[in-house]
């Protein structure tokens, strides 16, 4: 998502003029998402380099249909993961009700954990996830990541830090490639 789109999308503008701008149908769910385009937005004033680790619509590729979202929340090594993972990168993503349960998730998951990893050289992820985001829980874990601690979020409370390993990550991937 161009720093255009975000700052749009912070600034209220409605589905017309998003998709325009991203040249896809954007999803209504998306205009909830003002907060996280603010702070994406700045992310990216702060840092250019972090264009390709920013925040990425997820959409399908017949329709162009926007569907979701999925990204990093910063560049690799950042300093807040030096307990977790010094040398890993948080990832995140959203697939709106509409479309969830049919593998979206799963697909964008594996799709930024395989640039990252094949293209980027990161070896270690991470993701924060709430305990009653059962339907996450269970993609993580099915793809490999561990609960390696927990901490109190101020806006969503509890929350999982789960974290996807080396030996784990390439399992994930060859099972990818063996499909």
């Amino acid at each position: 998502m161009s720093a255009d789109f975000l700052q749009a999308s912070a600034e209220g503008c409605g589905v017309r003029d998003l998709s325009g701008l991203i040249g896809l149908t954007v999803a209504e769910d998306w205009l909830a998402e003002a907060d996280l385009a603010a702070l994406r937005l700045a992310d990216l004033r702060s840092d250019p380099d972090y264009a390709p680790w920013s925040v990425r619509a997820v959409a399908l590729r017949d329709s162009g249909e926007m569907v979701g979202h999925a990204g990093f929340h910063t560049r690799p090594a950042p300093e807040y993961l030096l307990p977790y993972a010094p040398d890993g990168v948080e990832t995140g993503y959203t697939v709106y009700p509409p479309h969830r349960r049919r593998g979206l998730g799963r697909e964008a998951l594996i799709a930024l954990l395989r640039w990252a990893h094949l293209d980027q050289g990161v070896p270690r992820f991470i993701a924060s996830v709430r305990p009653d985001n059962l339907a996450s829980c269970s993609l993580l874990a099915s793809t490999g990541f561990r609960r390696i601690a927990s901490f109190i979020d101020e806006v969503d409370g509890l929350e999982y830090v789960m974290r996807l390993d080396p030996p784990a990550l390439r399992r994930l991937l060859k099972a990818v490639d063996d499909l």
